[in-house]
C-alpha cells in the first residue's frame, strides 16, 4: 500500500516567471522539475510548514502567501500518494538560493501565450 505524504508547496511567482528546482533525489520525483516546499510535521499548519520549508530550502522569508487549494498526485518513482497544500507566493525577503541537497538548479518559466 502506498504511503500518503502531506506537503505545503509554493508557486514562487515574480516578474512573470515561476521559480522551479531540478530534483536530485533518486527516491521521490527523481530528476523532475518541481515547485518548492516540503512535508508538514505532525500538527503543523500548512502555511507554517511552507514558511519553514522555504527558509530551509531557499533561505527566503515568505510574505503573505495566498492559499490556492489542495491537489493530489502519485510520485512516479516511489508510487507514494502526495497531498499538496498549494500556495501562491509573490513576495519574499532575501534572494532565493539553493540551500539543500535535494535541488540541483533553478529554472524560471514564463507562461506561454496562445
Amino acid at each position: 500500500m502506498a504511503m500518503l505524504h502531506v506537503t505545503a508547496t509554493a508557486l514562487l511567482f515574480r516578474e512573470g516567471r515561476v521559480l522551479l528546482g531540478k530534483r536530485t533525489s533518486t527516491v521521490r520525483f527523481a530528476g523532475m522539475w518541481d515547485a518548492f516546499g516540503g512535508h508538514l510535521v505532525p500538527c503543523e499548519e500548512p502555511s507554517t510548514a511552507l514558511a519553514r520549508e522555504l527558509k530551509e530550502e531557499l533561505g527566503i522569508e515568505v510574505v503573505g502567501p495566498r492559499f490556492l487549494g489542495i491537489y493530489e498526485d502519485v510520485d512516479p518513482t516511489s508510487r507514494d500518494l502526495f497531498r499538496h497544500y498549494l500556495f501562491l507566493v509573490t513576495r519574499w525577503e532575501g534572494e532565493p538560493r539553493i540551500a539543500n541537497e535535494n535541488t540541483r538548479r533553478f529554472a524560471g518559466s514564463r507562461p506561454r501565450t496562445p
